[in-house]
C-alpha cells in the first residue's frame, strides 16, 4: 500500500514548501524536514518528482510511504530519536 504524506514545492530562494496530507501531524512533517532524502527512503518514503508543463519553473515531488500509517509513525519516531541524538 502506497500512502501519500506530503508534497513539496520549491519557491524561487529555493526554499521547499511542504503540504502534509490531513492524517500527517504537524511534528510528523517536522521530522521528514529535518531528515535527509537517504534516510527517508532507508525508512520505507518514495520521492516522485513533479513538474507543471504550463510552467517551466515550477518543480517539486511528491512524498509517498511505501506501507500503512502506523508503521510510518514507528519508523519516523526512530527517525526522530536519531536526529535529536544528533544534534545534542
Amino acid at each position: 500500500m502506497r500512502t501519500l504524506v506530503a508534497t513539496v514545492l520549491s519557491n524561487n530562494k529555493g526554499n521547499d514548501i511542504y503540504c502534509a496530507a490531513r492524517k500527517v501531524s504537524e511534528k510528523q512533517i517536522n521530522t521528514i524536514r529535518l531528515s535527509t532524502h537517504k534516510q527517508l527512503e532507508e525508512a520505507g518514503f518514495t520521492f516522485i518528482k513533479m513538474l507543471s508543463l504550463e510552467y517551466p519553473n515550477i518543480k517539486g515531488y511528491a512524498i509517498f510511504y511505501e506501507g500503512h500509517l502506523n508503521e510510518m509513525n514507528r519508523n519516523l519516531k526512530t527517525l526522530e530519536k536519531n536526529i535529536y541524538k544528533k544534534t545534542r
